[in-house]
């Protein structure tokens, strides 16, 4: 598996977001562009990826920082222009950013404020970034793919959106939440229908509950809630930032070529059985 060329995750100042430009990293980008809305935990996020051991032989990484607030539309449009004037192109997208819900609320109890927050940041965010670099894509010169996959088409980028197991059921009490991850999903499938004939790919991976700070932090002060999450998931453990970000890289490389539209859920099993317990 490889990743070539130019590659820009947004959401990238920590958990997923880091792992992802990480592991592209690893698997062989040209460049690794970084943006978050903390300009300053990108910036770590980069400096991080330049210490990657590369796989193989792939020479030397470029990495940058940038400064994005998803949910407005001229501090995205900024950005992909941004990186399409300096590099040229971008052959892979990748979005990670995102936030929970702030609480658990019934939706005949929640707030238009509280059911916009969500939106903007996953939905409208989603859609603001994906036109963006669509555009960018839909303009530049397809590529062929490195010799071991020579018998695969040339190809003008990957995107890949970060949902959640959220996208593939429901919870209650985060109807903001879901409703949000839901509208993702229907994105990702129509801009991969739309745009599949001109060699852009567009898919998600969902993950369930990933470890991180935040979540590890939430767990350790609710034992109970930690035990029945837990005991919904199959394998006992949360899923790690790194075993999404291997999902993502599949997505993103041409190991992938005839995965279009789809939804890799990495939740252990998980949805197989979910209680709903947990909220």
């Amino acid at each position: 598996m490889q990743v070539e060329g130019i590659v820009l995750v947004t959401g990238a100042g920590s958990g997923i977001g880091r792992a992802v430009a990480q592991r592209l990293a690893y698997f062989g980008a040209k460049v690794v562009l970084c943006a978050d809305l903390t300009v300053e935990a990108a910036q770590e996020t980069a400096e991080m990826c330049k210490n990657v051991k590369r796989l193989g032989d792939l020479g030397n990484l470029e990495t940058a920082a940038y400064q994005v607030d998803v949910r407005n539309e001229t501090s995205v449009d900024n950005l992909v222009d941004g990186v399409a004037r300096t590099y040229g192109r971008i052959d892979v997208f990748v979005n990670t950013a995102g936030s929970g819900a702030a609480n658990q609320t019934p939706i005949r109890d929640m707030s238009l404020a509280d059911w916009r927050s969500l939106d903007e940041v996953h939905n409208i965010g989603c859609f603001l970034l994906t036109r963006a670099v669509l555009r960018v894509m839909d303009k530049q010169v397809a590529v062929e793919p490195t010799s071991i996959f020579g018998d695969r088409p040339p190809i003008r980028g990957a995107i890949v959106m970060l949902t959640s197991l959220a996208s593939e059921g429901t919870f209650r009490g985060v109807g903001n939440y879901i409703a949000a991850k839901h509208a993702v999903k229907g994105m990702v499938q129509t801009a991969a229908i739309e745009n599949a004939s001109r060699g852009i790919r567009v898919n998600a991976v969902a993950p369930s509950y990933v470890s991180g700070p935040m979540m590890d932090k939430f767990l350790e002060a609710s034992p109970e809630v930690k035990k029945v999450m837990l005991g919904d998931l199959p394998m006992k453990r949360l899923v790690g930032p790194g075993e999404v970000a291997d999902a993502v890289a599949f997505l993103a490389s041409s190991a992938s070529s005839y995965v279009n539209g789809h939804t890799l859920v990495v939740d252990g099993g998980a949805s197989l059985a979910l209680s709903n317990s947990p909220f």
